[in-house]
C-alpha cells in the first residue's frame, strides 16, 4: 500500500507541474511542452492500477463481465470508425496517412476482441493469467492513444496530438515493463534459480521501463526544443532499453531450449503417465519456446527500426526529411503489427487461450490400462478353506465396525496435552508411533487382556464413513490436525496443527466443529480400531541383523522420538494372533475391510493423509490401500480424499512421485512387504494404477497439480526431471545439447538453486 501510496504521489506531481506548465502563459513551446508532459504523466498512471504478481484477483460475476466487455466494445467501434476523421483529407494531410489509420482501426477492434474473449474465457485461477488481461489491456489503451493522435493530426489540432502521442508513449513504456516482468514470473514459475540468468531481477525491469520512460520524456521535449540533446538522448534510452530487452529474450530461450532438452532426456527414460506428463510439459515448452522468440524478435527490430532513424536524423536532417514520412507511415504500421503479437502470445503464454491436451493414455498403454481396471489387491480369503473364510470374513466385519468419533479423538488429544497418559508427550515432536507405544496400549489395557481403544470407547457400534490412510513414522499432531482439516472440508493442515499444540486453539478448533456439527463424524484409525494387544504389545518384531539399514529403521521404532528411552512392553495375557495365514489375525485385513464397508455403508470413503515430507507413499501397505481406494471409487459412491501438510509440501515433495513402484516401498518388516506382494497378481498393473492415481487428471492430486497453472505444472516437471537426471544418467549430460559447455553451464546452475529459489525475488 505504501508503494501505491508512493507511485501516485509522484504521478500526481507530474500531472500537477504539467498542467502548471500549460497554464504558465504565453509562450506556445512550453504550452506544447506542459501537453506533452501532461500526456506522458497520464499514460503511466497505468502503474497506480496495477502491478505484477502483486494484484488481488477478485470474483466478478459473469454479467459484470459480459456488461463491461460490451461498453468497452462499443467504445472500440466508435474509435476505429470516426469517419469524419478517417475518411476525408483534411489541411496537410494526405491519402497517405489513410493506411496506418485503418491499420490501427483494424488492430483496436482485434485487441478489443482478444481481451473481451481472455475476460470472459473460462481459465484456471492464476495470477499469470491476471497479469496477462491487464497486459491485453494495456495494449488496447496504447492503440487507443495512437487512435487518439490520428484524430489530432486528422483535426489539425497540434496540443492534443503532443498529448496523444505522449500518452501512447507513455502506455507503451508501462506495458512492455509488465511483459518483461510476464518472463520474469514465467521464470520464477519454473523454479530457475538466480545464478542461472543473473539478469533476473526487478531492477533490470525498472531500467529497461526507465529509458523507455526517459525516451518519451525526450519526445515530450522535442515538442518545444527540437535541439540535438533532445535527439542524442531518445537514440541513447533506445539503446539501453533494446540492449535489456535483448539480453532477456537470449537468457530466457537459452533457459527454454536447455529445459525442453531435459524432458526430451527424461521422456526417453520412463513409460507410463510419468512419460505422458512429460512429454506434455515437453510441448509446453516449445510452444512457449516459439512465442518468446517471436514476441522478443518483433518488439527488438520494431524499436531498432525507430533506433536506426533517430541515429539517422543525428547523422544527416536532410537524408532524414526525405525518407521520414514514408518511414514513420510503415514504421507504425509495423509496431501495431508488433503490438497484437505482444497481446496474443502473452495471452497464450498465460495459459487463457492455450493450455495443451493433458496428459492421456498413449497407445502402448492401453494392455495395461486394460489390466489396471482389475482390483487393485487379492483377497486373502482367497487362499483359505471354507471354513477359514466364514471365520475370515467374520472378522472382517468387526474391524469394519470399529469406527471413532471426532469428538472421542479430540478428547483423548486433550488428555495427552494435559500429560496425564503419556508424560513424555511432546505435541510438536511426538510421533504416531510414540502414541501407541505409551499412550494407546497402556490405555487399552482391560485385565490380563486388551481391546482396539476403539471398541472401549464405543458404548455401541460405530460405523465408520472415513478409512484414514496413514503412516505412523508421521507426528501425532498432523494426523489429527488432518482429520480435523477433513472434517472442517479444508485441504491443507498445517495451521490446524499449530492451532492444536495449546488448549486455547484446541477449544478453538472444537468449537467450529460444534458450529458446523461435525463433532460426530467417524473415522476408522487403525492404530484405534486395531486390537493392539492381539498383535503387537509385546515387542517389536524380529530382529534385523545388527547394524544394517533395516536394523536402524526397526531400533528406532523401539525408542520414543523425544525422551529417546525404550518403549516398556506390555505384560498383557492377550492371545498374539501374528500370522497372516490365521483368518482371525486383524493385520491383514484393511483393503478386505475398505471394500465390505463400501458395500454395505452409503457415502464410505478415504482420507490420505499426506505427511510434510510424503513418507506415506513410500510406506506399502499405505500404497496398497490407496489402489484399492481407487479401484473402489472407479465403481462410484466411494470418495478418495487427500490433505495435505501445506501447498508447498506438495511443490517440495512432487518430485518423489516420478517413479512410485510398489516393489520399492518399505514396510515394517520384510515378512509384511513380502506378504502384500503376494496380494498383487500383476505387479506393473499395479504400478500404473499407482501412477494414474497420482499423475492423472482425475488423480488423488489433480487439485493441486491440474488446478494450478500451467507454468508451475511444468515447473514441477522440469525441476523433477533434472533432479533426476542428475541423480541417474549422469553420462547423459556429457552427450548432445547438455554436452557443450554454454549449455552445461546452464545446465548446472538451473538445478543446483532450484529449491532455494525464491519466487518473490525473482
Amino acid at each position: 500500500m505504501a508503494a501505491v501510496k508512493r507511485r501516485v504521489a509522484c504521478l500526481a506531481f507530474l500531472l500537477a507541474v504539467g498542467i502548471q506548465i500549460i497554464a504558465a502563459g504565453d509562450d506556445a513551446y512550453w504550452t506544447k511542452i506542459g501537453h506533452s508532459f501532461l500526456g506522458l504523466a497520464c499514460g503511466l498512471l497505468l502503474i497506480v492500477f496495477h502491478v505484477p504478481e502483486a494484484g488481488v484477483q477478485r470474483e466478478v460475476s459473469l454479467s459484470c463481465r459480459i456488461g463491461g466487455c460490451a461498453l468497452l466494445g462499443l467504445l472500440d467501434l466508435y474509435a476505429a470508425f470516426y469517419p469524419w476523421h478517417l475518411i476525408p483529407t483534411v489541411g496537410r494531410l494526405t491519402t497517405a496517412d489513410f493506411p496506418k489509420r485503418w491499420v490501427n482501426g483494424a488492430q483496436l477492434i482485434l485487441l478489443a476482441v482478444l481481451f473481451m474473449v481472455c475476460v470472459i474465457k473460462k481459465h484456471p485461477p492464476s495470477m499469470c493469467a491476471h497479469d496477462a488481461k491487464w497486459c491485453v489491456f494495456g495494449i488496447w489503451l496504447t492503440t487507443m492513444g495512437f487512435q487518439l493522435f490520428e484524430v489530432a493530426k486528422a483535426k489539425n489540432d497540434g496540443h492534443f496530438k503532443d498529448f496523444a502521442l505522449c500518452l501512447s508513449l507513455g502506455l507503451e513504456s508501462v506495458v512492455l515493463g509488465w511483459t518483461v516482468a510476464s518472463f520474469q514470473c514465467r521464470m520464477s514459475a519454473l523454479r530457475v534459480s538466480h545464478s542461472a540468468v543473473p539478469c533476473f531481477s526487478r531492477i533490470w525491469v525498472y531500467i529497461m521501463s526507465g529509458a523507455l520512460i526517459a525516451n518519451a520524456a525526450f519526445n515530450a521535449l522535442r515538442r518545444g526544443f527540437d535541439s540535438k540533446v533532445s535527439k542524442v538522448g531518445n537514440a541513447l534510452f533506445l539503446v539501453v532499453f533494446l540492449c535489456i530487452w535483448a539480453t532477456y529474450v537470449v537468457k530466457i530461450s537459452s533457459c527454454l531450449v536447455t529445459g525442453l532438452h531435459i524432458l526430451l532426456m527424461e521422456a526417453r527414460r520412463v513409460r507410463g503417465l510419468p512419460r505422458q506428463q512429460t512429454m506434455w510439459a515437453a510441448r509446453v515448452l516449445r510452444m512457449e519456446l516459439v512465442i518468446c522468440i517471436v514476441l522478443g524478435v518483433t518488439t527488438f527490430f520494431a524499436w531498432s527500426a525507430v533506433l536506426c532513424i533517430r541515429i539517422l536524423e543525428v547523422a544527416d536532417q536532410d537524408a532524414y526529411d526525405i525518407i521520414k514520412r514514408d518511414f514513420w507511415l510503415y514504421c507504425g504500421v509495423f509496431r501495431r503489427c508488433d503490438l497484437i503479437i505482444n497481446a496474443i502470445g502473452l495471452a497464450l503464454l498465460s495459459g487463457i487461450l492455450w493450455q495443451g491436451s493433458p496428459p492421456g493414455i498413449d497407445q502402448e498403454d492401453k494392455d495395461f490400462d486394460r489390466e489396471s481396471k482389475l482390483r487393485g489387491l487379492t483377497s486373502m480369503s482367497d487362499f483359505l478353506q471354507l471354513d477359514e473364510k466364514t471365520l475370515y470374513n467374520a472378522k472382517v466385519e468387526q474391524l469394519a465396525s470399529r469406527g471413532i468419533r471426532l469428538s472421542a479423538l479430540l478428547e483423548f488429544w486433550a488428555e495427552l496435552l494435559d500429560g496425564e497418559i503419556m508424560p513424555s508427550f511432546d505435541p510438536r515432536r511426538s510421533r504416531t508411533n510414540d502414541v501407541v507405544r505409551q499412550a494407546i496400549i497402556p490405555k487399552s489395557r482391560i485385565g490380563s487382556g486388551g481391546l482396539a481403544l476403539a471398541t472401549l470407547w464405543a458404548e455401541d457400534e460405530v460405523v465408520p464413513l472415513t478409512m484414514v490412510t496413514h503412516n505412523w513414522s508421521n507426528t501425532f499432531a498432523h494426523l489429527i490436525a488432518a482429520i480435523v482439516a477433513d472434517a472442517l472440508d479444508r485441504d491443507t493442515y498445517s495451521s490446524i496443527a499449530k492451532q492444536l499444540t495449546t488448549k486455547k486453539g484446541l477449544h478453538s478448533v472444537m468449537f467450529n466443529l460444534k458450529a458446523q456439527h461435525k463433532l460426530d463424524a467417524t473415522y476408522w484409525i487403525c492404530a484405534f480400531s486395531v486390537n493392539q494387544h492381539a498383535s503387537i504389545c509385546d515387542g517389536f518384531g524380529p530382529e534385523p541383523q545388527e547394524n544394517t539399514h533395516a536394523w536402524k529403521v526397526w531400533d528406532r521404532t523401539r525408542h520414543d522420538s523425544v525422551s529417546l528411552e525404550r518403549f516398556p512392553v506390555c505384560s498383557c495375557e492377550e492371545e498374539k494372533v501374528r500370522s497372516y495365514k490365521d483368518p482371525t489375525c486383524e493385520l491383514n485385513k484393511f483393503d478386505d475391510m475398505m471394500a465390505f464397508r463400501k458395500e454395505n455403508t452409503s457415502g464410505f470413503g478415504q482420507l490420505i493423509v499426506i505427511d510434510e515430507n510424503f513418507d506415506v507413499l513410500r510406506r506399502a501397505w499405505c500404497v496398497a490401500e490407496m489402489v484399492e481406494g481407487n479401484a473402489l471409487s472407479a465403481e462410484g459412491d466411494y470418495t478418495m480424499r487427500v490433505n495435505v501438510f501445506s501447498e508447498n509440501a506438495v511443490d517440495v515433495n512432487y518430485d518423489k512421485l516420478a517413479l512410485l513402484d510398489v516393489r520399492q516401498c518399505e514396510a515394517t518388516s520384510e515378512a509384511d512387504k513380502k506378504f502384500i506382494l503376494t496380494k498383487i497378481a500383476k505387479p506393473e498393473a499395479f504400478n500404473l494404477k499407482l501412477q494414474h492415481m497420482v499423475f492423472s487428471s482425475q488423480g488423488i492430486f489433480s487439485k493441486w497439480v491440474d488446478g494450478k497453472e500451467r507454468s508451475r505444472q511444468v515447473g514441477r516437471i522440469w525441476q523433477r526431471c533434472a533432479s533426476i537426471v542428475i541423480e541417474s544418467n549422469q553420462e547423459a549430460i556429457s552427450q548432445g545439447l547438455l554436452g557443450r559447455p554454454h549449455f552445461r553451464k546452464m545446465f548446472s546452475r538451473l538445478v543446483a538453486d532450484a529449491d532455494d529459489s525464491d519466487p518473490e525475488q525473482i
